[in-house]
Order: structure tokens, then sequence, then C-alpha cells
């Protein structure tokens, strides 16, 4: 506003009652004169600066834009503290609940959602001064508000202290950057082998563990050989050759084992009729010796025969008796050896045996477990294709698509937003990769903001992505 006393010094800038100097009528006419004509000259200046710039009817619509005051309004979830003077039970920190209430001792429930800190704090000292305490000072801060959630294609989803003038670009700084580019690209593609890797080594551990099975089977029933028909193709072939080469191999082994021990009890059975034909004949020995020990007695009895020779025919008695007793223990000992032998032969038939049982059901464990892992293991890799098929695919990826999910007294409202659009606590941003020729559509520009010295306004999404891309996807 202009000042008229630049043009017209008398009315009020020099003394009261000062002379004027001459000519002043002329003067005056004269200054009151060019006042009008600037007057007349500011006002459609002033209108033109006033008077809020309208959008172009065909410019899309944008992302609806939260006045600079509204983050620093209360609303539920935000932490404030308030500290009364004087009264300690009255002095904390308080949350704003789901209805918007805080709740303070003697006071009760008070709504502050909606209100700015100061408004609130008025509006907690009327209540106070209304029949609990006499000119209550008090002091109410907003020391925590709710934290803003960044999700979809960010290097680091997760929940974010908001602070005053975020963005979503601010946001998705926060959370490290976006997964739009070629890194991301690169790891898809990479995701994408991998399953594939998974995929194809299940079914070769599924064609090794059905070969086993055939082998163990063919074990177990004491078949000299197997083949399968199911096992079809250049791998399988291999694999059954190797699971025939093992059956052969460990066939061969057992025969061996259980053939040794056969060939020791077949010897001990061969000793066995040795020591039973000399038992046989030294028996006979033994039934002459004592024959004739009763014919010499009874010609001792008689008087015909000597007393030495008497002795010697006994003696020769027990010598055949005691070679007797021998023979018999051999055969004790062979007995003994032979059972041990056979009792070896049978544990190692059982063993064999218990271990081709346990590997077969071990086997038949892993093969269900590995069918059970292909279905998944499939869809997985068609997750993943399907994925880097719409990222790399035919269009390529060339910006964002922001939405953000907002929470107000009627219910929460999604709505597309762009890179440069101010949140509010408790917002949700979901990012999500926008298609070539679709990013510009689905993404609205962005309200025009004022600048400093005629700078532009920031353009749509779309053309702050590259900018973006260069700041948070350095690897």
């Amino acid at each position: 506003m202009l000042d008229f006393r630049t043009f017209w010094p008398w009315t009020g800038g020099g003394r009261r009652g000062a002379r004027r100097p001459a000519g002043s009528a002329a003067g005056s006419a004269l200054g009151l004169a060019a006042v009008l004509l600037l007057c007349l000259a500011e006002a459609p200046l002033a209108a033109e600066v006033q008077a809020p710039a309208s959008p172009p009817a065909s410019a899309p619509a944008s992302a609806p834009e939260p006045p600079a005051e509204a983050a620093l309004l209360l609303s539920s979830g935000d932490k404030v503290t308030v500290v009364v003077f004087g009264q300690t039970e009255l002095t904390g920190e308080y949350v704003v609940d789901a209805v918007g209430d805080v709740n303070l001792p003697m006071v009760g429930r008070i709504r502050v959602a909606g209100l700015s800190p100061e408004q609130a704090e008025t509006l907690v000292r009327t209540r106070l001064n209304d029949g609990y305490l006499r000119s209550a000072t008090v002091s109410l801060r907003l020391s925590e508000m709710k934290p803003v959630y960044v999700l979809g294609e960010v290097r680091s989803p997760g929940s974010y202290t908001y602070r005053y003038g975020l963005t979503v670009l601010g946001a998705v700084a926060l959370a490290g950057g976006g997964r739009v580019g070629d890194r991301s690209i690169t790891e898809l593609k990479a995701e994408v082998l991998t399953a594939r890797e998974r995929l194809r080594s299940l079914e070769l551990a599924r064609l090794a563990q059905r070969a086993r099975q055939l082998r163990l089977e063919a074990q177990r029933d004491g078949r000299t050989s197997f083949v399968s028909d199911e096992l079809i193709g250049p791998e399988a072939t291999a694999l059954l050759r190797g699971e025939q080469e093992i059956f052969a191999l460990q066939r061969e082994t057992e025969r061996s084992e259980v053939g040794l021990l056969r060939q020791q009890v077949e010897r001990l059975e061969t000793e066995r009729a040795s020591l039973t034909q000399q038992r046989a004949l030294i028996d006979e020995q033994v039934k002459l010796t004592e024959a004739q020990v009763r014919n010499y007695a009874r010609l001792t009895d008689n008087g015909h025969g000597l007393q030495t020779i008497m002795v010697d025919r006994q003696r020769e008695n027990a010598r055949v008796r005691a070679e007797l007793a021998r023979i018999d223990a051999d055969l004790a000992r062979n007995a003994t050896a032979s059972g041990e032998l056979t009792l070896r032969q049978r544990d190692t038939e059982n063993g064999h045996r218990r271990r081709v049982v346990a590997d077969l059901q071990a086997t038949r464990q892993q093969l269900l477990e590995t069918e059970a892992s292909l279905p998944i293991a499939r869809d997985l890799l068609e997750s993943r294709a399907r994925r880097l098929a719409a990222s790399d695919g035919g269009s390529e990826a060339t910006g964002w698509s922001v939405e953000v999910t907002r929470t107000r007294h009627n219910g929460a409202v999604t709505f597309k937003a762009a890179l440069t659009s101010m949140l509010l606590p408790g917002d949700v941003v979901q990012v999500s990769p926008a298609k070539a020729g679709t990013a510009e559509g689905s993404t609205p520009a962005p309200t025009p903001a004022p600048t400093r010295g005629g700078a532009a306004a920031p353009g749509p999404v779309s053309q702050a992505v590259p900018a973006l891309r260069s700041s948070f996807e350095t690897p």
C-alpha cells in the first residue's frame, strides 16, 4: 500500500500550526491528483497478485495437498506432553485415543483431535480453570506424531518417523529409494535363476531317490537284478545305471561275507564228522581194553597172571578213556564254534536286510518330501518369472505409481499422489512401478507450489523419477 505522506507531506509529517509555503493550494491539488492516479494503477495489480491462480482445464487432477499447518493438528495416535505448573499428578505424557480424546486426571476426557497444540493448550487450561484450579499455568506440546508407512517397491519397507514438511519423495528416500531400475531387474533375474536351479535340483533329487528306491526294493526282495520303465531320459538312465552298479557291488559284498562264514561253518562240520569218527574208534578201544582187563583179572584170580601185567592193562584202559574224553571235548567246542558262526552268518544276512529296510524307509520319506516341494518350487518359479516379465517385459518400467492411504474421521481414503505431495502423520505410502505410457496418466501432477525467483513448479512423477533413481539407486 502506498504511503500518502510521500506525495502529501502536510498530512501529518510537519509540525502542527507550521506556516505553509506559498502556493500550497496548487501543490496540494497536484499531489492529490498524483496519489489518485497511482492508486488506480495499483488496484488491478494488487487484485492480480491476491487472486488465486486457477488451474488449466486440461491439467489432470492433482493429489489432495494438505495445508502447511495440517501436519501440526492433533489426531489419534499422537503423543502430547502436558505440564501443569505445581501439579505433578497432572503433568505427563498422554496419547490421543481412537476417538480423539486425551484423558487427564480430575478433568476427564478432552476432545483435542483437529486442534493445534496451542488450541489444545488453551482448551486444557480452560477446563482446569473451570472449577479445578485457579489461574492454572499449562504448557502442551506435541512430543511424538504417528509414523508414516512406506510399502511396495522400496529397498527398506517399514514405518518411519514423521517430520514436518515430509513429502512422498522424502518418505521414499527414508525407505532407501525405489527398486525400479536395472539393479532391480538384475535381482529379479537372479531370483528367477535361483528358483529355476532349485526346481532343477528337486527334479534330479526325485529321479535319484526313485532309482534308489527301486534298488533297495530289489535288495529287500532278494532279486538278482532290477530295471525300470518309468525312469527315461539320459539323466534318469545314468542314475539308474549308477544304482545298478551299487546294487551289484553290495550284493557281491554281502555274498562274500556270508560265503566266508558259510565256509567256516562247513569246515567245522567236516571237523566234527572227523571227531565223531575218532570217538567211535576210541570207544571201540575202550571196550577192548575193558574186556582185556576183565579177562586178565580172571587169570590173575586163578593164579595164572601177573599183577604187573594187570596194572598195565588197567593203565591202557584209562589212557583210552582219557582220549575218548578229549574227543568229546573237541566235539563240544566244535559244536559251540559252529553255532557261533551260524549266528554270525544270520546276523550278517539280517544286518544287510535291516540296513536295506532302513534305507528304503528313509528314501521313501525323502521322496515324499521332494514330491511335496516340487509344486511349491514350480509356483515360485512361475511367480518370479511373471514378476520379471512384468518388470522387464514388453514395456519397461519408467516411473512410479504412488498411492497414499490416509485415515480421516469418517474412514480411510486412498488417492493417487505425486512425489512432491505433502504427507500427514499416519499416512501409508504404496509405491509400485509404472509402465511406459501409463506412469504419467496414473500419477497426477503435483499442485504448483510457490517458488522463489520465478522457478518453475515441479513436473509430473515421470519427470522426477530419473533424478530419484540417480539419487537413491546407487548400490
